[in-house]
């Protein structure tokens, strides 16, 4: 088959045989017998990997358990179908399917897509194991090869194909051919499909009628119970798979996987697990009833996204979480200008599976949904494929990709939302002056703002600047509970509401906080973080270790964790043990702040020298004049320098220097309480007294 290049485009057009193929069953024998489940999948793939390049084609990608393939002939489609399922039914047997279509697909920067690679699809979910199916155009192609017997199978209504399809299979001996009754699929029973029967005046009418009488009623009987003894109150969405066969794309499905979270989150009857907790699940081999104790849900999501063009399909199947039995599945097609739409569509849908009532709230959160530039878009997904990857690098490169959505649609408030969010940790870390970073970050919130008021993330953004810029700790925590309101799902708002009650030095309901963005997202070693930190504020340094340690061992390679275990044993008084995970963790971040605690730690431990040669460092970096007086203050405090500690903790009053935020919280200055400048130095930052916490909340609600 040619290709065929079209001159005024990228995108290159070429005549294929696709084959898809999976194993059936895989999910179920994987919570039976894992070993046997991975042997046989590992099997799968060798005899793949083997033959099909010996019959001149590709495998453009693998998903789960199966793969998607590309040839230039029908008839080498075929035979190698044949003899993979002839390999296989050989012990130890796999159970495979196979369907083949050929076809015009579409090459370009994006991948490659095309009817072709849907039809595929759709009669790979018709066959059987130890069959080989394919379409009528693929029989016109091959019935004069003497090689390859074949017999008809049907004509089939496939889910979303507009013409009815009909469907052969390969009847070479030691080849399965279907019998019509064991065909299932994604088929729609309508015109002249395989359901056509029915309708015919056959002997056997009374009986099918009476057949169809009891299944109806069963699953009446099923639905009713299931709303009301089963209903699914909170549900995880599984990393969704890229069907585009293009790497590239990966963090375009990264984002509508993100997205999709996001938009569910908004339903405040549903407990939906975050972004971070769901993404460790990606590739994962592990059954659906594990994953589903594991994050706490009692329903999960899984889905797949194919991207033609300005055209995305999200295909999306809701799986009983304990029984791992599929209730519901459907595909969504959207053009990328309406992706926000078909998020909300996705949304509502599941809410109405799960059977979960919308408020009025709810609906209003979920139908706005305005339409978005699809390259803005696309941008913006590519930032947060960036975000997620929480490092100076990251948040450098998320800020440039958002900035570029800008400028294809001045009015995306997520993108200013979302380029807020990195502009303070920016300054926060040490990737750029804190001056600079406040400066911008209070312009990009405003924005958002501005363009959407009702946008929890970017009243999330403004919490998190209200403390850090201005310690205005009343406006913050108003910010806070305005973007819980908004997004009730949003497990970043809980976080850092959480983080900011336990520099207040309200313990308890910074562990309540906590506790709901952990519920939200269980395995994100960030609220562990948080949580461990809020422990050592209030010096329970054994339920700290206990969080710590158990974060580790999911996360064992995450600074933030790492570098909180070293303050923990800074607490304690175990200085000597405190350099390890200290030296560790400033190894691995550019972090400002990890040096400083570095030099402390060495400071306590009797390693003067240490600790002089990274006061230095700093003090003679280019950027002297903005290091935070916080830090430097802390490596004074331990090297015994008690007069110029305060000054430092002056200068950093003077910088409003964001770490100054945390001065009650960590132990590193507590010999100072006595000392008049320090005191004046908490009266000037505002710290909230106990006593007046009740009154100032309720005049701030009151007032909003």
């Amino acid at each position: 088959m040619q290709a065929v290049t079209d001159t005024n485009s990228s995108e290159q057009r070429k005549l294929a045989a696709i084959m898809f193929a999976d194993m059936m069953g895989y999910t179920a024998m994987m919570q039976e017998d894992e070993a046997r489940a991975k042997l046989l999948r590992t099997r799968q793939k060798q005899t793949l990997e083997t033959l099909i390049p010996s019959y001149h084609g590709t495998i453009i990608q693998y998903f789960g358990d199966g793969t998607l393939s590309m040839f230039d002939s029908a008839a080498d489609a075929v035979r190698c179908g044949m003899a993979i399922q002839i390999e296989l039914q050989k012990e130890p047997k796999v159970k495979l399917r196979i369907g083949i279509h050929s076809g015009d697909v579409v090459y370009d920067s994006e991948g490659i897509y095309g009817d072709c690679v849907n039809l595929a699809s759709r009669i790979e979910s018709l066959s059987v194991p130890g069959a080989v199916l394919f379409s009528d155009k693929v029989y016109d192609e091959i019935k004069n090869q003497r090689d390859i017997e074949t017999k008809k199978i049907g004509k089939f209504n496939l889910k979303n194909v507009k013409q009815p399809i009909v469907v052969h299979a390969v009847s070479n001996s030691g080849l399965v051919v279907p019998l019509l009754s064991e065909i299932s699929g994604k088929t729609e029973p309508k015109g002249n499909s395989m359901f056509s029967f029915l309708k015919k005046p056959t002997g056997f009418i009374s009986l099918t009628a009476a057949i169809l009488i009891i299944l109806l009623t069963a699953i009446y009987f099923y639905r009713n119970s299931r709303s009301t003894d089963s209903n699914f109150d909170s549900i995880a969405v599984l990393p969704l798979g890229n069907l585009s066969g293009n790497p590239d794309q990966e963090y375009f499905v990264s984002g509508m996987h993100e997205t999709l979270i996001t938009e569910l989150s908004k339903i405040s009857a549903l407990k939906v697990i975050s972004r971070t907790s769901t993404i460790q699940y990606k590739d994962t081999k592990k059954p659906l009833r594990q994953i589903a104790k594991e994050l706490g849900v009692k329903a999960l999501i899984e889905g797949s996204v194919i991207k033609e063009g300005n055209t995305v399909r999200i295909t999306v199947q809701l799986i009983d979480g304990t029984t791992d039995q599929h209730i519901w599945s459907k595909d969504f097609d959207r053009e990328l200008q309406n992706i926000l739409a078909l998020y909300s569509e996705v949304a509502q849908k599941i809410a109405q599976e799960v059977k979960i009532k919308l408020t009025p709230q709810d609906q209003e959160r979920l139908v706005s949904s305005p339409i978005v530039n699809a390259r803005a878009y696309e941008l913006y997904l590519t930032g947060r494929h960036y975000w997620n990857q929480r490092t100076i690098y990251g948040f450098k490169q998320a800020i440039e990709n958002y900035k570029k959505a800008i400028e294809q649609d001045s009015s995306y408030a997520p993108a200013f939302a979302a380029m807020a969010d990195c502009y303070i940790l920016l300054g926060e870390q040490g990737g750029m002056t804190q001056q600079e970073a406040g400066r911008l970050s209070h312009e990009s919130i405003q924005k958002a703002l501005l363009l959407n008021n009702k946008l929890g993330e970017a009243y999330t953004s403004l919490g998190v600047w209200k403390l850090a810029y201005e310690w205005n700790w009343q406006e913050s925590e108003k910010a806070f509970k305005r973007a819980i309101e908004l997004n009730p799902g949003y497990a970043s708002a809980y976080q850092w509401y959480g983080r900011i009650l336990g520099f207040a030095r309200r313990f308890d309901e910074a562990l309540t906080q906590l506790a709901k963005a952990k519920e939200l997202d269980p395995l994100s070693p960030i609220i562990a973080a948080y949580t461990g930190q809020v422990y050592i504020f209030s010096k329970q340094y054994d339920k700290a270790g206990e969080q710590l340690q158990q974060a580790l061992k999911i996360n064992p390679n995450h600074a933030l964790i790492i570098h909180n275990i070293g303050e923990l044993y800074l607490a304690q008084g175990r200085y000597v043990e405190a350099i390890e995970p200290l030296k560790q963790s400033a190894e691995m971040s550019l972090s400002v702040h990890y040096q400083a605690m570095l030099g402390y730690a060495y400071a306590r431990a009797g390693r003067r020298e240490d600790a002089v040669k990274i006061l230095n460092n700093l003090l003679s970096s280019a950027d002297a004049n903005f290091i935070s007086g916080f830090n430097l203050g802390a490596i004074y405090m331990a090297m015994g320098n008690k007069e110029e500690t305060l000054n430092q903790l002056e200068k950093s009053y003077e910088q409003h220097d964001v770490w100054l935020k945390e001065l009650k919280a960590w132990p590193w200055f507590d010999s100072l309480q006595n000392e008049p400048r320090y005191r004046e130095l908490i009266r000037r930052m505002n710290f909230p007294e106990k006593g007046k916490i009740f009154i100032n909340n309720l005049f701030s609600f009151l007032r909003y």
